[in-house]
């Protein structure tokens, strides 16, 4: 199972964003690994920078 977050361009259709995740799961399928599952989670780029400053955040506070 993969997850993954990305962001497309606003000026794509969900057709395209559709043929573009089609494209993804396609080459993910044909990677050595047995692949069962794919998540997409389209974002926004600000909700990127929010969600990766929040794992900074945590990353910072591991013990080492």
């Amino acid at each position: 199972m993969a997850a993954l977050s990305a962001e497309f361009e606003d000026s794509l259709t969900t057709p395209q964003i559709e043929a573009c995740i089609n494209r993804i799961a396609h080459q993910a399928n044909a990677a050595p690994a047995e692949l069962t599952a794919l998540f997409v989670k389209p974002q926004t780029p600000d909700a990127w920078r929010a969600r990766c400053g929040a794992m900074a955040d945590r990353t910072d506070q591991l013990v080492p």
